[in-house]
Order: C-alpha cells, then structure tokens, then sequence
C-alpha cells in the first residue's frame, strides 16, 4: 500500500549519482551505470533480490566502497573520494549496531560527543530525539531491555541526532516479526518526515518499499529496471521481470492477432484479450499480457463479451478476511489467482473446489508487456 500523503519532489536534486559502476575481480559488475537523482526530502527505495547489487550502492553512497566508475554528488558537492567519516551521511544498519554497554541516551549521544559538540547542546539534541521517537521515559534503559521495535526506534534516533543531509537505511525494518514491520513503516515514515532529512532506503520487502518510499527503483544484475513511483510501478510495470516482482499478478503469452490505434487483440491459449495500447508492437509478435487478481472478477455466470473472459475450475479458496484468494485452473493447465473483495463476494458465497466459473476483466486492467 502506498503512502499517499508523500508525493515526488520538483526541486533541485540533493543526491546526485552520475553513471555510477562498481566492477569487482576485472570483470564482475556489482552495479552497473546507474544514474538517479533524488530530491531533497524524498524517501527513496531501492528494491531488489539477493544479489541485485542495491546494497553495494548503498556503500558506496555511504563512502564504504569507492565507485569504479561514474561521480556522485549531494547538495552540488562531488563527494564520490570523499571518506565515510568526512559525509554529511549517516547510516542505519539491520542489526542497529547499538552499543549494549551503554544506556539509550548516550547510545544517541555517541556521535555528537565524538564530534566534540559542547555537552549543554548533547544534552538538548538527545531529549528532542528521545522525545521525537516517543522514548523519553526509557533513556537510562540498556538495549537488551527494550523491544525489536523500541531498539529500531533508538537505531533512528542515533541516525539522525547529527542532522545527516542524507540517511541511509540498511533493511532497516529487517530484524523485527511481520506485525510489527508493518505498524513500525508508518511510524518511521513520520518521524523522517518530521525531521525532513532526504532518505535512501534498501529493501528487498515490496511492502515496506511500497509503504515507506516516495519513488522507488527495481534492481536486477546491478541495473535498474524501472524507476517511479510505487503506485506507477505496481500499475504499470514495464517489463515482465517487474511486474512478477512487484505484487502478484497474472500473465498470459501469445501473439498480437490485430493492431488498431487504441488496443491490440492478443490471442493467448485460454482467451482473445483487447488490451490498450501502452507499447509498440507489431502482428504476430510474441507478448505477455499482465493483470493483476484484484482487478479480476469471479461468476459462474458465463460473460456476454468475446473478449477479456475465461473459463475455469476453482481448484484452490482461501479467506482472509477483507477479501478471498480463488485459484482457477484453465483449459490450458494454467492456474490464474483471483482476488475478491469480501463485500463484492456475495455471489460467490456458496463457491467450492471443482465449480466451474469465470473470471472476466476490464481493458483498462490489463498492461501490455514486450520485454
């Protein structure tokens, strides 16, 4: 779900990266010409599997590791040689990095005291971090004595009590249970937005990308596949790879039968799909068409239309609540999955495994993939 109080940014960039490359062993390219801007006050996400190379960018945002090629720039400065310790950059790591020797207080004191800031002064940054982060009353606690999400909130606290340009954070909701990953992305999201520091953000959780970010990249093999919001990626995806990522979603294979100006007739093993145009093709040419289940509906009521329908047999169901999960196996084999909304199910109360149904979609569910 995507914060929609958040919305990009039109001013000059705060982050600049300019063909940036890392090239390992010669040959090996952990991230490769990427180019990004971010503005100042973004949260920006960078989603991925294992491997993608979004953490080897982060470091080198970071100034752990140094660029093979390309420049980086904040706030108009080329800080691309510049040392970790001398960046206006803080970093929040998955395993919180605090110090259990010491009390919540001076685990966010830590750095100020290291750069020498006068003790009146550290004493007056902690108690507005420990305020902003709703944690006043546990400041002489030690770590081990404070929840996942309390331990998460302190990580943060230390993070941002130097007043970063940028703040960089590693998989930060990764150490906490599901619940509580999801209440605590709405919190942090606030509390950045509060003290409105510009944000990069590495995740492979589409939730929490989705959730926490204002815009956000795919990466796969050290590139970015697409880049935009979450609302825009999830929507329209531009390619096969991102849209399988991004959320669940149906895809069906065939040829372009017809080319008209407004939609082309895609002839797949199950169905004629009239999908709109959002990409070049020719007839013939091999396309994948993606939908999404929550914009499928289900009846066992065969559809009046020639096109955008197919017929099948429930083979799986499962309630959760707000809505229901129906596998459809087709003719084909293919097994689509359809999502229904609890209050749009009424029709569908009696369904059981082995119905035979139909499940039926509007043009404009529909995105046209030719990659």
């Amino acid at each position: 779900m995507e914060n929609a109080s958040k919305s990009p940014l039109a001013n000059e960039p705060l982050l600049r990266i300019e063909g940036v490359s890392k090239i390992y062993d010669g040959h090996i390219k952990a991230v490769d010409q990427v180019t990004l801007n971010v503005a100042s006050g973004e949260i920006f996400a960078l989603l991925g599997g294992s491997g993608c190379g979004k953490s080897t960018l982060l470091r080198m945002l970071a100034g752990f590791e140094t660029p093979s090629q390309g420049r980086i720039y904040l706030g108009g400065t080329d800080i691309t040689e510049l040392p970790a310790y001398q960046r206006p950059i803080n970093m929040m790591f998955q395993s919180y990095a605090l110090f259990p020797h010491l009390s919540v207080s001076d685990n966010i004191a830590f750095g100020l005291r290291r750069d020498g800031m006068a003790k009146e002064a550290i004493a007056e940054r902690v108690e507005a971090m420990l305020k902003l982060v709703q944690l006043s009353q546990y400041a002489k606690r030690k770590p081990h004595q404070l929840s996942g999400g309390q331990q998460q909130r302190v990580a943060l606290a230390r993070s941002i009590a130097k007043q970063p340009k940028l703040l960089l954070l590693d998989e930060p909701l990764g150490a906490l249970d599901k619940k509580l990953r999801v209440s605590t992305q709405i919190e942090l999201v606030n509390i950045i937005e509060e003290v409105g520091v510009t944000c990069v953000l590495v995740t492979h959780d589409q939730e929490e990308a989705m959730t926490m970010a204002t815009r956000m990249a795919v990466m796969s093999a050290g590139s970015f596949l697409q880049v935009g919001s979450p609302k825009a990626i999830y929507q329209q995806p531009n390619s096969r790879q991102v849209a399988d990522f991004i959320g669940s979603v149906n895809i069906f294979d065939g040829p372009v039968k017809e080319n008209h100006t407004n939609y082309v007739l895609v002839q797949c093993a199950d169905a004629l799909l009239r999908v709109p145009h959002s990409q070049p093709c020719q007839d013939g040419m091999g396309v994948g068409v993606a939908i999404r289940p929550e914009k499928m509906a289900l009846s066992r009521k065969k559809p009046s239309a020639k096109v955008n329908h197919v017929a099948g047999v429930v083979v799986e169901m499962a309630y959760f609540g707000a809505h229901t999960s129906y596998h459809v196996k087709l003719a084909s084999g293919k097994v689509l999955q359809v999502q229904v909304q609890s209050h749009a199910d009424e029709d569908n109360a009696d369904l059981c495994w082995g119905d035979q149904v139909y499940a039926s979609w509007a043009d404009n569910a529909m995105v046209l993939l030719t990659q």
